[in-house]
């Protein structure tokens, strides 16, 4: 049962993180300018060096989501690995406990 509340505080404290990594991208958007109305000389292709910076897209918010699910993912696993493994040593101690006792 401590492993479980141990998961759930991970996962609480996960989403709690993505949550306001999402906010924070979520407020980059909405501070930046409302975009301008484009001609058909807009439409093409421009390099990102002639945008102006109302239309240019923050990279960082993106980033760090990234990186934080990543490590949460990895987090994860690596519990999900440690419980497994606490039970087969809990197998393992249990059928040698058995087979000395029988004999």
């Amino acid at each position: 049962m401590p492993l479980l509340t141990g998961f759930l505080r991970v996962v609480v404290l996960a989403l709690l993180l993505a949550g306001g990594t999402a906010s924070f991208a979520a407020t980059a958007f909405a501070q930046s300018a409302p975009p301008p109305t484009t001609t058909a000389a807009q439409d093409e292709y421009l390099p990102i060096s002639e945008l102006p910076d109302s239309e240019k897209l923050p990279a960082a918010p993106f980033l760090v989501a990234a990186y934080i699910i990543v490590w949460v993912a990895l987090l994860l696993y690596v519990l999900s690995l440690r419980r497994r493994l606490d039970r087969v040593e809990a197998d393992l101690r249990e059928a040698r406990r058995l087979t000395s006792g029988g004999r």
